[in-house]
């Protein structure tokens, strides 16, 4: 089941364009794949195996802004606050924990468990060098989330355009001018015209090539 979740998210995750110090450029996954296959790991060796939880599986759900982990079961013998402290681990299925510290993956040949007490610290470890957000951790009682967030990136909206701006623009579509002939061109005046061109050039539109005393003319970005 680990190497599945692990093939599925190698097949699945968005990746970005990474460029490293060294000039190479690297496709990398959305989430650490290290830091997801320790959370899986931890839903499928720490889930509760009670009767109750006997027809209830460990749920992957990816959604636009979130990958979210989640196992039958709360924590056992521990509280969410000590996830990751140092020494501090408990295991509800102490037996399969050990058996996973030796069996190792046909396809990896990794453990399915390297160090006790590591998953979570390894997490953060991950989620940090790839710059996102820390994991968020709910226990629910009756089930454990675990929830990697990407962060939203949010574009600031351009100031509307007014008119006259607008006219400005399209004219300098064709090319590099002065304010003398945008006044010729659009039939408005030369401090409108200016005025206009101010707040292209605060928006980013416009660039002004010259200035004070210098010949000047404005062209479109």
């Amino acid at each position: 089941m680990l190497d599945a979740a692990m093939e599925w998210a190698r097949r699945t995750f968005d990746t970005a364009v990474v460029a490293g110090l060294d000039g190479t450029v690297r496709d990398l996954p959305a989430y650490p794949l290290v830091a997801f296959r320790e959370l899986v790991a931890n839903a499928l060796v720490h889930r509760d195996l009670d009767h109750w939880s006997a027809g209830m599986a460990v749920e992957i759900r990816l959604r636009r802004d979130r990958l979210v982990i989640t196992n039958p079961g709360g924590l056992y013998g521990i509280t969410v606050d000590r996830l990751g402290k140092e020494a501090v681990t408990s295991a509800r299925n102490a037996r399969l924990v050990a058996i996973c510290q030796n069996v190792r993956s046909p396809f990896s040949g990794g453990r399915v468990i390297e160090a006790l007490a590591s998953g979570i610290p390894t997490v953060g470890a991950a989620l940090t060098e790839a710059r996102l957000p820390p994991a968020h951790y709910i226990d629910a009682g009756i089930r454990f989330v675990a929830i990697l967030h990407r962060p939203i990136v949010t574009i600031p909206a351009a100031d509307p355009l007014n008119a006259t701006e607008s006219r400005v623009l399209d004219a300098l579509t064709h090319g590099a001018l002065t304010v003398a002939q945008l006044v010729e061109m659009l039939d408005l005046t030369a401090p409108n015209i200016r005025k206009a061109l101010r707040g292209l050039r605060e928006q980013g539109y416009v660039r002004q090539h010259g200035g004070r005393g210098k010949f000047t003319h404005y062209e479109r970005v």
